[in-house]
C-alpha cells in the first residue's frame, strides 16, 4: 500500500543545512592543524638531511590560511640545502604575502571572532618576518653577492619602521641584526652605513631588555673600532677601546655563525570559565573582560549556569640542546695556527623573543577567545530552543572549532652562536663542536678551504639541529 513520505519538521532540515554549511566552517578552522601536524615530520627531515622529503611535506601544508608559513619553511629547508637562490625566491615570496596581509582582511577578521583565530591567514610574529631578510643576507653571502646582502640590511630598517609604524610595542629594534648589517657593509665598503649600525647596535646592547636576553659580543666593539681607525675618528676608537680587548690590525677576521636548535613551539591549552546563573550582559567585549578578571577567582561552583570553554596557544619549552660551542682554525696543512681557537658566544635567543611576542599577545588573544565562546554560546541557545537537533549540531560545531591558533616557524633555531677568529692570510679548515650542558659532543660543523687575505671580513654560517 502506498504511504506518503514523512514531512521532516523544518527545523529538522534547517540543521541538516546547518550541518553541511558549519562542517565546511569547521574544516576551515582546522586548517592550521594539517600544519601543525607537519610541522614536527619537517623538523625531522631537515634535522637528518631529508631536504627533499622535508620539502615534500611542506607541499602539502593548505596554503588557504598558511601560506606565509609555507614559504618560511619553504626558504628554510632550500637554505640548509645549500640551495641558496631558490631560498631568496621562496623568502621574497613571503614578504610580499606578508605585505599584502598587513592590509587586513575585514571579512576573514569578522570570520576568526565567530569561529577561529585559524581562519585568519598566518601573518606570524614580527621577529619571524626579520628573521626572513637574516636569511637572505646568509643566501647571498654564500653566492659571493655582497652587494645585494647589503639590500637586505637595508630593508631590515625598512621592516622595523613598519612594526614600529603599526603600533608593536615589543619588537622594534634588535642589537644582533644592526651589528650583523655593520659587518655586511663593512665587508662591502660601505663606511657611513657600517658605522650608523655599529653604533645602533652597541646602544641597543646597552638596552636593560635587550642585556637580559644574551650578553654583548666583545667583538662589535672591536669592529667599530677598526672602522672609526680606519676613517680617523680617533675619539670613537678611544670609546670604543675601552669595551673590549682587540687584536692588532691586519689580520682577517673571520665570522661563523650557527643557527642551533629548534624554536619553542605552540602547544594547546584549555580553560573553562563559569557563567553564573545571574549573569546578564548587553556587550560581549564588556562580559569577556569580566570573565577574563574571573579566572582563577573563588566564585560559588552551585551557581554556575555554564562552564564556557576556551582554547589558547602555550609554550612548550625545552632545555637549550647545546650550552657550549667550540671553534677552530687548522691551516691547510693540519696545523693549528696561532689564536686559532675560541669560545663562541650566543648573540640571539629566538626563544626568548618567541617568548616575549607570546606573553604580548596573550592578553588580547584570552579575551578575543571568550568573545568567540560567547558568540557561539549565543548561537547555541537560539539554536537549541528551536530544536534539539540544531541546537546539537550548532553545540558540536562549537566543540569541534573551538582550537588555539599553534602555528608557528618550526625550522627557526632556539639560538645562534658566533665566533670571531682572527687569523693571518692563508687557507684554513674550520671546525666547530658542540657541547651539551653534561660536557657531551652533540654536533659538530665543518668548513673546508677556507681562503682569507690580509685585512679581510669573511663569514661561515651553519644550520644545526
Amino acid at each position: 500500500m502506498y504511504r506518503e513520505a514523512p514531512t521532516r519538521r523544518p527545523a529538522l532540515r534547517a540543521a541538516g543545512a546547518c550541518a553541511a554549511v558549519l562542517a565546511v566552517l569547521a574544516c576551515a578552522a582546522l586548517a592550521c592543524s594539517n600544519y601543525v601536524r607537519r610541522s614536527t615530520a619537517i623538523r625531522g627531515a631537515v634535522a637528518t638531511g631529508q631536504y627533499e622529503a622535508a620539502l615534500d611535506q611542506i607541499s602539502e601544508i593548505d596554503p588557504s590560511n598558511s601560506l606565509l608559513l609555507l614559504l618560511y619553511e619553504q626558504g628554510m629547508v632550500q637554505h640548509c640545502q645549500g640551495d641558496y637562490a631558490a631560498s631568496n625566491l621562496s623568502f621574497e615570496r613571503s614578504e610580499a604575502v606578508l605585505d599584502a596581509l598587513y592590509t587586513r582582511s575585514i571579512t576573514r577578521g569578522l570570520a576568526s571572532m565567530a569561529i577561529s583565530e585559524t581562519v585568519e591567514q598566518y601573518r606570524g610574529d614580527p621577529f619571524e618576518a626579520l628573521f626572513v631578510n637574516y636569511y637572505k643576507i646568509l643566501n647571498y653571502l654564500a653566492l659571493g653577492d655582497v652587494e645585494d646582502a647589503m639590500v637586505e640590511c637595508r630593508r631590515i630598517n625598512r621592516r622595523l619602521q613598519m612594526f614600529q609604524d603599526g603600533g608593536e610595542t615589543y619588537f622594534v629594534n634588535e642589537p644582533f641584526l644592526q651589528y650583523l648589517t655593520g659587518l655586511v657593509y663593512t665587508r662591502g665598503g660601505e663606511r657611513t652605513d657600517a658605522e650608523v649600525s655599529y653604533r645602533l647596535a652597541t646602544r641597543l646592547y646597552d638596552d636593560p631588555q635587550f642585556a637580559a636576553m644574551t650578553p654583548t659580543p666583545p667583538t662589535v666593539f672591536c669592529d667599530a673600532a677598526a672602522l672609526a681607525r680606519a676613517v680617523g675618528d680617533r675619539e670613537a676608537v678611544a670609546e670604543y677601546a675601552q669595551r673590549a680587548e682587540c687584536p692588532d690590525d691586519g689580520l682577517a677576521r673571520v665570522n661563523v655563525l650557527l643557527d642551533c636548535g629548534e624554536i619553542v613551539a605552540k602547544g594547546e591549552e584549555s580553560i573553562v570559565l563559569p557563567i553564573l546563573e545571574n549573569d546578564t550582559w548587553n556587550d560581549d567585549d564588556e562580559f569577556a573582560w569580566e570573565l577574563r578578571n574571573r579566572y582563577g577567582q573563588p566564585y560559588d561552583r552551585r551557581r554556575v549556569k555554564y562552564w564556557l570553554k576556551v582554547a589558547l596557544p602555550t609554550l612548550l619549552p625545552v632545555p637549550p640542546r647545546y650550552t657550549r660551542v667550540v671553534v677552530r682554525a687548522r691551516s691547510a696543512d693540519g696545523r693549528t695556527g696561532e689564536s686559532a681557537e675560541t669560545v663562541a658566544m650566543m648573540v640571539e635567543n629566538l626563544d626568548e623573543h618567541a617568548r616575549r611576542a607570546y606573553e604580548e599577545k596573550q592578553g588580547t588573544l584570552f579575551v578575543r577567545a571568550i568573545v568567540r565562546a560567547l558568540i557561539k554560546y549565543a548561537a547555541f541557545n537560539a539554536a537549541d530552543k528551536k530544536d534539539d537537533g540544531l541546537g546539537a549540531v550548532v553545540n558540536l560545531f562549537n566543540v569541534v572549532t573551538e582550537t588555539a591558533d599553534t602555528r608557528s616557524w618550526s625550522t627557526l633555531p632556539q639560538a645562534i652562536w658566533m665566533a670571531r677568529l682572527d687569523l693571518p692570510p692563508g687557507e684554513y679548515r674550520i671546525e666547530a663542536d658542540l657541547y651539551s650542558a653534561d660536557g657531551v659532543k652533540g654536533a659538530s660543523a665543518t668548513f673546508s678551504g677556507v681562503q682569507v687575505r690580509h685585512g679581510a671580513m669573511v663569514f661561515r654560517s651553519a644550520r644545526i639541529f
